[in-house]
């Protein structure tokens, strides 16, 4: 099968559909799409072509010939996602339906970007290898990083817990010691994406992520892109809640722990804390929930989104126990005759960073919101024709 080229608005405009839509007619993505039946036919047949999409009948029990529908091919194209907790990184390799098909947890044991990014390097390549997968089906690596953006956007400021990422030589490190492409998101727009792609439907947007990992962090789609501001650092709920007092972050929790006599290095730790440490979760859980009130409504404020996310590094389980928190009592609109925007638990689930970091490239390669379109009034328009020097 041919390479992955770079797709032209259009197809991206058609493959986006299909992603969220999860299988669909030729004749329904004509009508989404606002292309003619003749363009949505023939971009599709390139699009199939390249395997990236394949066409099976509808077997859902309608009676006559049965409809034909268009759904990706899981199979066809990866990626690689990195994420971090506070001593570890997470390497994944990911299919195009979101599934992590290998993972490599490794301690972070040294304070050089450079050889972090090498020992991620390695991970990727032993787990293609394993994998059976082509390099050349590696779409390219998104890595989340815990931290934000200098003014100049490729300086990163990390969190405290991250040293080695704490110059701008981090995101060079990483971009430099990798084979293929690679993209350097925040973790709270990485978490956002991953939800917005794999884990919601196609009437989810805007949507807003509240990303509960070291700090409270966040990320927001909004129509079909991330909204990252002007550096790259929109969308922080945690500037509600000051350093010097208790915040509904994880570094919070795992520091509540520790005061209760339950010493966990890491988040991953929770999944084996003795049955003890319950009421000291519940409790805290109690209390971040009431806080993250205040998140929601600033949410719904600045951005009426369809959905609010609560996620990132924690289980499912304390995810679900924040939210039954926060609407547990009714919380004032915005303003007069506005409601809250629905609130929900991730799908993904502690997976949020991982995924999220190994959909980053699929949204760069698939997605329209990943390009500038310059206003093209060629709506049914070809793939434009690489130039080529003059003889």
């Amino acid at each position: 099968m041919p390479a992955l080229p770079e797709l032209s608005l259009n197809e991206r405009r058609l493959v986006e559909l299909i992603f969220k839509n999860r299988g669909v007619a030729r004749v329904d993505l004509a009508q989404l799409s606002g292309m003619t039946g003749a363009s949505v036919t023939r971009l599709i047949g390139g699009l199939l072509d390249l395997g990236l999409v394949s066409e099976e009948p509808d077997r859902s029990g309608a009676q006559g010939q049965p409809r034909r529908l268009l759904q990706l091919r899981a199979s066809r194209f990866f990626a690689a996602g990195v994420t971090f907790s506070v001593a570890r990184m997470e390497v994944v390799i990911i299919d195009l339906g979101g599934s992590i098909l290998a993972t490599r947890t490794l301690e972070v044991m040294t304070g050089r970007p450079i050889e972090v990014a090498e020992a991620a390097q390695a991970a990727v390549d032993e787990m293609l290898v394993e994998l059976a997968i082509q390099k050349s089906d590696l779409v390219s690596i998104g890595v989340s990083l815990p931290g934000n953006f200098g003014t100049a956007s490729n300086l990163l400021k990390a969190h405290p817990f991250f040293p080695a990422f704490e110059d701008a030589r981090a995101m060079e490190a990483f971009r430099g010691a990798f084979d293929t492409p690679c993209h350097v998101e925040n973790d709270g727009t990485a978490a956002a994406l991953g939800e917005y792609v794999f884990a919601s439907d196609a009437a989810d947007d805007p949507l807003f992520f509240i990303h509960i990992g070291h700090g409270v962090g966040g990320g927001a789609v909004i129509d079909g892109r991330p909204y990252r501001g002007a550096n790259g650092n929109a969308c922080l709920p945690g500037v509600l809640y000051p350093y010097d007092q208790p915040r509904p972050s994880g570094q919070d929790l795992l520091a509540t722990l520790k005061a209760a006599g339950f010493h966990l290095r890491d988040f991953d730790d929770m999944a084996s804390m003795p049955a003890a440490a319950d009421a000291v979760v519940s409790d805290w859980a109690a209390r971040a929930g009431n806080q993250l009130r205040q998140a929601v409504r600033t949410a719904t404020a600045f951005f009426d989104p369809a959905r609010i996310v609560v996620g990132g590094r924690l289980p499912s389980e304390l995810n679900e126990r924040l939210v039954e928190t926060i609407l547990s009592e009714p919380i004032k609109g915005p303003s007069r005759g506005l409601t809250i925007a629905p609130v929900f638990a991730s799908h993904l689930g502690p997976q949020a960073g991982a995924v999220g970091a190994g959909c980053v490239p699929f949204f760069k390669a698939f997605f329209t919101g990943a390009v500038a379109d310059g206003g093209s009034a060629y709506l049914n328009g070809r793939r434009p024709v690489p130039r080529t020097s003059a003889a």
